[in-house]
């Protein structure tokens, strides 16, 4: 019997945000996205060797025998590491122990140790301190490519802009605002407020589908187990690459109507930048006010295609179609990249353990969403800061001020109710969430006061008894939460867009 060799490059996002900038960021993850997508799959493979998928810096090969596999190791190491990227390797019969048990680490260490300091990221040393290492402008240029151009090729070329456009088209590459012409076009497709969208999402029940393999009486023949890995990783990652072009072009269409880009042969810089996208991950920086645009776009995309003919016999551990959830964090642009993509991710584990709830057996997990804005330089976790600031005990209820987080379904009904609330004065929708925050005699003095002028916030916020059938408070397992806080979020960030402060 074969050997399967699976490899993971190690710490992915620590490679990637090695470099604090954002031009050498989008080089590190299109350097890992080129890996996966070009690289493995052009490897010059002897006679019973076979390259089975390799998707979001995951892959895996079949081979005969073990000097296959030692020879195979030996290949990709060397591609790895002319990168500077760690790579480790499992190897068995079975493809899932494989996968499970990578554990064989090759890591990149220079080969010349002597030096200074590299000035671009200070990690590897180069002869004078004037020197960027190779490794380093790798993900500048690489094989004479921009590689701050690499997403454009994949992306670029379907975007529509307006009927007769001639121009060239970007992504965001600075978004410096005191910078040179890249950094200044950047803030200003952002809209001028130093603020962005960092977008995180995920595929759901990917384990359950090997599960369900190994659960399965009758085993796949191993012929037939590389066939279905292999057409489920391309099925995949088409999935994720339509759902992110969708949303791409979505909100290039809201953001267009009111940037009226006109017919003209100059550049554009659209609102948005792709960062990853493979596999069944989704990272992407997006101007603030079109973040939930992409987010809603990508995941009606994203089921739909997963349930087109060719792919739903793939899925059938949860009836033949995929979801995908999603985390948004809404924080200022200096916030390090790399802190933002680990609180974003946190967002995201948790909208995914919200999507799992109350699903029945053999159907997908409820594509879900959850949120958070911030404006401090110093973040902790979501749960954290919630339980400091939205939650309480009030007598025999726990009160949380917020439903986050939310299946697609609720957050449609949080939206909606976002835009009636636009209709109240800001003066009293800022005094809402101190209001709740208070004991429950104090919540009814303020319901109270606003019912004669403001009558149907009185109706979703009143939590007497009297009223609290028909108000937006929810009560389950003694904890009596709301989605009014939620709404008003929404249009907190979007407010603070309208101001421009660069």
């Amino acid at each position: 019997m074969g050997l399967y060799l699976c490899y993971d490059i190690r710490g992915i996002q620590s490679f990637i945000f090695r470099v604090p900038k954002l031009k050498y960021i989008i080089g590190g993850s299109a350097i890992v996205d080129r890996f996966d997508r070009e690289i493995m799959p052009q490897l010059p493979l002897k006679t019973n060797q076979e390259h089975i998928y390799s998707a979001g810096g995951k892959g895996s090969f079949y081979c005969v025998d073990e000097d296959q596999i030692i020879d195979l190791k030996k290949q990709i190491i060397k591609c790895a590491h002319e990168y500077g990227l760690d790579i480790r390797f499992g190897v068995n019969t079975s493809f899932s122990e494989a996968a499970k048990n990578a554990d064989d680490l090759h890591p990149f260490i220079p080969e010349d140790l002597d030096g200074v300091p590299c000035k671009a990221s200070g990690l590897y040393p180069v002869a004078d301190n004037k020197s960027e290492h190779a490794i380093i402008n790798k993900r500048i240029f690489s094989d004479g490519s921009k590689m701050s151009k690499y997403f454009e090729d994949l992306f670029i070329k379907n975007i529509s802009i307006v009927p007769g456009f001639t121009g060239q088209v970007n992504f965001f590459r600075n978004v410096d605002s005191e910078g040179d012409t890249d950094g200044r076009k950047g803030a200003n497709a952002l809209g001028n407020r130093n603020r962005w969208a960092v977008i995180c999402m995920d595929g759901n029940d990917m384990g359950q589908q090997f599960r369900y393999q190994d659960s399965l009486s009758t085993k796949l023949s191993n012929d037939d187990l590389k066939k279905w890995i292999k057409s489920m990783s391309k099925a995949l990652d088409e999935c994720t690459k339509e759902a992110a072009g969708a949303g791409i072009q979505h909100v290039v269409r809201e953001w267009n109507k009111k940037a009226q880009c006109e017919n003209s042969i100059g550049n554009v810089t659209l609102p948005i930048r792709p960062i990853i996208v493979g596999g069944d991950d989704i990272v992407v920086l997006c101007h603030a006010s079109y973040a939930m645009t992409f987010v809603k776009e990508a995941i009606r995309v994203f089921n739909e295609k997963s349930k087109s003919t060719e792919y739903t016999k793939l899925w059938q551990a949860t009836n033949g179609e995929l979801t995908i959830s999603a985390g948004v964090l809404y924080c200022n642009v200096h916030l390090p990249l790399h802190s933002a993509i680990l609180y974003a991710e946190s967002l995201l584990a948790s909208a995914k353990n919200r999507g799992r709830k109350n699903v029945k057996v053999n159907q997908p997990s409820f594509a879900s969403i959850d949120w958070e804005q911030i404006t401090d330089s110093i973040i902790d976790t979501p749960a954290a800061r919630r339980q400091r600031e939205l939650i309480f005990k009030d007598g025999a209820n726990k009160i949380s001020l917020t439903s986050r987080p939310c299946t697609l379904e609720e957050f449609s009904i949080i939206e909606k109710l976002a835009e009636k609330y636009e209709k109240i004065p800001a003066t009293i929708r800022h005094k809402i969430l101190p209001s709740l925050r208070a004991p429950f005699s104090d919540r009814l003095a303020f319901s109270a006061s606003i019912k004669k002028n403001h009558e149907e916030l009185f109706e979703d916020i009143c939590d007497h008894e009297k009223y609290l059938k028909a108000s937006k408070w929810k009560i389950e397992n003694n904890i009596q939460s709301t989605i009014v806080i939620d709404a008003l979020m929404l249009l907190e960030e979007n407010a603070r867009m309208q101001k421009e402060t660069v």
